[in-house]
């Protein structure tokens, strides 16, 4: 057999005390994100790919499942309790690269794109939540449509907010406070008239997409495109200079057109 002529780095289990979360990591995630990271960690256990800087101590790449497992394993960064092993691939790198090779490797532009008709054919027979997406994703992928309803069920056991509460409840149960959280109840109603807001931003994009021609009909053109940021700070400069609501998440293409053509009252 031929030597890998790629370096391969040594895999090794070490403490979990062992290892330093980059102060200067820029990957952030999401609450949905995380609870459902989570039930994957559980659901299929750690695949691999939690690289460590052994020059530095810190992680090059899976701070969010390090994260996620320490919260499982009841680990205490700061006084070391509940101590466990994790398997980490081990590199030797200056800071230097170790920061260049965290970016990289978080990097959407080197993660390619999804093929929609082998993407459409690999979603038969499986569930799709497993598999981290959502109808949202779908339809963004041009795979799917969105089905969104607002019922009964929505404030049932699986829904976000009970989720999000679920979240501070095992918060009080680790002894974690969180001073940002407002256990009234304007907390509870402020998340759920954040779910009816949600749900009315959804519907206007689902009727804009229903009204104009299927993808099937417009020779596979999609109706709509997706805007990424840098940061929120660019993302709010884009919709203060165009006069639209910070809390904004979907434009309408004509009138965003309108307002570029003629001016922005």
């Amino acid at each position: 057999m031929k030597k890998n002529k790629i370096n391969q780095p040594e895999s090794r289990e070490i403490r979990r005390s062992d290892i330093n979360f980059a102060n200067y990591n820029p990957r952030t995630i999401t609450q949905e994100a995380r609870r459902s990271l989570k039930a994957n960690l559980k659901r299929v256990g750690l695949l691999g790919g939690i690289v460590w800087n052994e020059e530095t101590g810190n992680l090059v790449s899976g701070h969010q499942r390090v994260s996620v497992m320490d919260e499982v394993n009841r680990y205490n960064p700061v006084t070391k309790d509940n101590d466990y092993p994790i398997r980490v691939e081990v590199v030797h790198m200056d800071g230097k690269t170790e920061k260049e090779q965290n970016i990289f490797m978080n990097s959407r532009s080197v993660q390619g794109e999804f093929d929609s008709d082998m993407l459409k054919e690999l979603l038969d027979g499986i569930d799709y939540n497993l598999a981290g997406l959502n109808d949202f994703d779908l339809n963004m992928l041009g795979v799917g449509d969105i089905d969104l309803n607002i019922n009964d069920e929505i404030w049932s056991k699986n829904n976000v907010l009970d989720d999000s509460l679920s979240v501070i409840d095992e918060m009080t149960r680790n002894g974690v406070e969180d001073k940002n959280v407002d256990r009234s109840n304007n907390f509870y109603e402020d998340s759920k008239e954040n779910q009816i807001a949600r749900h009315n931003e959804v519907q206007k994009i689902k009727d804009r997409i229903g009204s104009q021609n299927s993808f099937e009909k417009d020779n596979g053109m999609l109706s709509y495109v997706v805007l990424s940021f840098k940061s929120p700070t660019e993302r709010a400069n884009f919709m203060e200079m165009f006069g639209y609501g910070f809390d904004e998440r979907y434009i309408d293409g004509k009138e965003f057109m309108d307002r570029v053509e003629f001016g922005i009252e």
